[in-house]
């Protein structure tokens, strides 16, 4: 079994919960019984950077170097604590390892002359990177991130719900283009940043449209007046867990672990995506394991 490095870089990164979900997903795909990872092989880093070519390098530097410490410990507990049965006939992680990033402000925008597996080099929207020797993929999931939340929460952008979206940052540009592919209609209301590249015309409605979900990405707050609203930041709020969420305001965690679950399913191990744990169990996890490194 090799060592797996997992990474969030961008800056700043100190506060980030990439590191727990990437070590709650690998315990929680080990007790399945998916054979070729563990959560004792696994490590999970911050890197402080801003720029790509500043956490590759420094991640090929640190990779290594890391040991197991404090979340190991909370996450080994939590799993132990709160057992959930092995699969019947788990796969098989493929990689044997590997070295993995999870980008976040300000790189998601820093091209590389990586191997894209979407779009997301198109709309400057990388926040995924897996590295093979020298051979870097690319991809970005901030935007299947918020329709798996939406379906989720009982919204569907098949049956051409409303998303008003403000902002036209990365996650913007990759929510949007995520949402209209899926069938959605897409309310972009004017903030700091204008909204490039132009979406197609026949997924944009007008201002008297009602609204099934809201994201306000330019992080002012802004009551977008949707019946369910995301705020793109870490409240400290518990909000309601499971699929019976219908109205009120979700969190950034929400998207966060639903970004994280969609590149392990495109990127990272696609082979391991029947055997992911869902989102509102992975989401149970990292609300459950934050209460346990606050009271440690």
């Amino acid at each position: 079994m090799g060592l797996l490095v997992h990474a969030v870089a961008g800056r700043p990164v100190q506060g980030s919960l990439s590191p727990l979900l990437a070590l709650l997903t690998v315990g929680r795909l080990e007790e399945a019984g998916v054979v070729g990872l563990g959560l004792a092989t696994t490590r999970a880093i911050r890197i402080d950077a801003k720029s790509t070519e500043e956490a590759l390098a420094r991640f090929h530097a640190s990779a290594m170097s890391s040991s197991n410490g404090l979340l190991h410990r909370v996450v080994a507990a939590h799993l132990h604590d709160e057992p959930r049965p092995s699969m019947r006939h788990p796969p098989v992680f493929q990689a044997g390892g590997g070295q993995w990033l999870s980008l976040t402000s300000p790189l998601k925008h820093q091209v590389g002359a990586w191997r894209c597996i979407d779009r997301s080099h198109a709309l400057l929207s990388v926040n995924a990177l897996r590295v093979d020797g020298e051979d870097v993929r690319s991809a970005g999931t901030d935007g299947a991130g918020v329709v798996d939340v939406a379906r989720m929460a009982g919204v569907s952008p098949e049956q051409g719900a409303v998303l008003r979206l403000r902002g036209g940052g990365g996650a913007a540009r990759s929510t949007a283009h995520a949402w209209a592919e899926a069938g959605g209609r897409l309310h972009l209301v004017e903030g700091r940043r204008v909204m490039k590249p132009q979406l197609h015309a026949s997924s944009l409605v007008g201002d008297d449209a009602q609204a099934a979900l809201g994201i306000d990405f330019d992080g002012e707050g802004v009551d977008l007046g949707a019946a369910l609203q995301v705020v793109p930041a870490y409240q400290g709020t518990r909000s309601p867990l499971g699929t019976a969420v219908q109205g009120g305001v979700l969190d950034g965690r929400w998207m966060l672990v639903a970004q994280h679950l969609a590149a392990w399913r495109s990127l990272w191990a696609p082979e391991l995506s029947d055997a992911l744990p869902t989102l509102e169990d992975l989401m149970h996890d990292l609300l459950s394991v934050e209460v346990a490194l606050k009271a440690a």
